[in-house]
Parts: structure tokens; C-alpha cells; sequence
């Protein structure tokens, strides 16, 4: 089993980031992320990677217990909403905007050396039509396992048994924020894999029964608009009251922050 990486969390802590109540986004480019992945890989050290967006920063606001989770992550930010609030904290966006959509075939692609790969989410049979797409798209790489992501919490264990007896190099973890990284968090110890990242969508998009927004709605960071369209049903509280909530909530805790570094002199007569 590789080593459980300990250099996420300075290597996140080395380089410029946002920090929010305890939640550290790292301003890293693309070309430095894949970098610091490839290299967990060949150090065979382990390293948890998550997609911070405005949902799942909302949640760890709201839960503690996903924010301490957090703390063992690699996070890169996602999002509009995650860089207005680094502009409002920071006075900057953050350099790239890296999601995991993006980011994992790019990943792949990029890889030469052959890796393994386990598929955990979605529902029953979609993992395996993404495990095929793949395959094809990545031939240089094997899927090792699939698994879908409708399993009780009792099951859990039967869960890492397959994945140990795959020993995949990278698992990709497709349950949604913040139950993704919250298995993460609890079950990586005795996981046997190098890379573990919480994808999100990914697998429902590789397998082809999700669809991305046209490149030209991505490239005006409007992609959430086009999902709310399609999902209206499942997406309608995250983009419209979950939204006002996440701003209201980070303008109260930027007020807080000045009133903090700016507080009141009380003039003595």
C-alpha cells in the first residue's frame, strides 16, 4: 500500500491559496497540478485531490465535520462562484480554473507511463460504460474495477475489499460532495491506490449519459446555467437558493474578517 502523502496539505499550505474557516484552496495552474499528481504516482505516496466549487465550500461552512475532512485534501478551486469569493478575500481570481471534468482526461492524456484505474459512482452499469469509453479513448491505461455508487454504509468494507484486490494506481470516486470526499477522508488509509480524487459528474459524462455544456457556454464560465436547464428538477435549489445562501454567507464572514483587522477605537475622554 503507498505511503499516505502527509505533502498534500504543505504543498497547498507552500503555495499561494484562499483559506476560508479552516477550507485551503491552492492557486495552482493546470500544468502544476498534473505535475504534483504525476509525481504521487511515482513516489508512490498517496495524495486526495477535490474540486472545490461553491457547493461543496458552502457545505464545509456548514458542516465541521467536512471541513476537518477537507484538511487532507489537495483542493483546486472550480467554479465561478469559488473565484468571486477568492476575489472578494484575496482581491484576485485564482489563476486556472480546474475542474475535474476537464482536468482528469487531460490528466490521462498526458500520462505515458500505463496506470490502473477504479471506477467507484453513478448508477449500476454506468461506471462500466465509462470503464469502455476509456478504454478507447486511453489505451495506454487499464480500468481495473468498477463499482457503482448505491451501496449502504454497512457494505462499505465488502466496497474497499474490491478495490484493494484491484490495487488500482487511481480511484476515481463519483458519489457527489460531500459524500465523495467524505469517503475519501475516512476509508483512504486502507485503500490501495496512489491518486484518490472525488470527480463528481465525470463518470456519468465519460459514459456518455450526461452532456457538457457547448465550449463556448464552458469558455463564459456558464456551464452551470446550461446544467440547470437540462436538471432543473435535481439542480434547481443548488443554483438559485443555495446560491444567495453561499453569497450571503461569504459577505458575512468577509465582514467579519475587516471588522476583525479593522476594529473600532473608542476615543477616551
Amino acid at each position: 500500500m503507498p505511503d499516505r502523502a502527509l505533502d498534500a496539505a504543505p504543498r497547498a499550505a507552500s503555495a499561494d491559496r484562499l483559506d476560508l474557516e479552516g477550507v485551503s484552496v491552492a492557486d495552482i495552474t493546470s500544468d502544476e497540478l498534473l505535475a504534483q499528481l504525476h509525481e504521487a504516482l511515482e513516489r508512490r505516496t498517496q495524495l486526495c485531490l477535490g474540486f472545490c466549487n461553491a457547493n461543496m465550500l458552502l457545505a464545509a461552512l456548514r458542516l465541521p465535520a467536512y471541513a476537518a475532512a477537507l484538511r487532507g485534501f489537495l483542493l483546486v478551486s472550480d467554479g465561478l462562484g469559488i473565484d468571486l469569493c477568492s476575489a472578494l478575500f484575496r482581491g484576485r481570481f485564482f489563476r486556472e480554473n480546474l475542474n475535474g471534468t476537464d482536468l482528469v482526461p487531460a490528466f490521462l492524456a498526458a500520462e505515458t507511463t500505463p496506470r490502473t484505474l477504479y471506477l467507484l459512482g453513478a448508477k449500476p452499469g454506468i461506471a462500466g460504460a465509462a470503464a469502455h469509453n476509456l478504454a478507447l479513448a486511453y489505451p495506454q491505461h487499464r480500468v481495473v474495477g468498477v463499482r457503482h455508487g448505491y451501496f449502504r454504509p454497512e457494505e462499505a468494507g465488502a466496497v474497499l475489499a474490491e478495490i484493494n484486490a484491484a490495487a488500482p494506481d487511481i480511484l476515481l470516486v463519483a458519489l457527489g460532495n460531500p459524500a465523495q470526499e467524505m469517503f475519501i477522508a475516512e476509508h483512504g488509509p486502507r485503500i490501495d491506490a496512489r491518486l484518490l480524487m472525488g470527480v463528481g459528474a465525470l463518470i456519468d459524462y465519460t459514459a456518455g449519459v450526461a452532456t457538457r455544456a457547448p465550449e463556448s457556454v464552458r469558455a463564459l464560465r456558464l456551464e452551470w446555467v446550461f446544467r440547470l436547464l437540462r436538471e432543473p428538477r435535481r439542480l434547481g435549489r443548488r443554483y438559485t437558493l443555495d446560491v444567495v445562501v453561499f453569497l450571503a454567507t461569504i459577505l458575512k464572514l468577509r465582514l467579519a474578517r475587516w471588522r476583525r483587522d479593522h476594529p473600532v477605537r473608542v476615543a477616551r475622554p
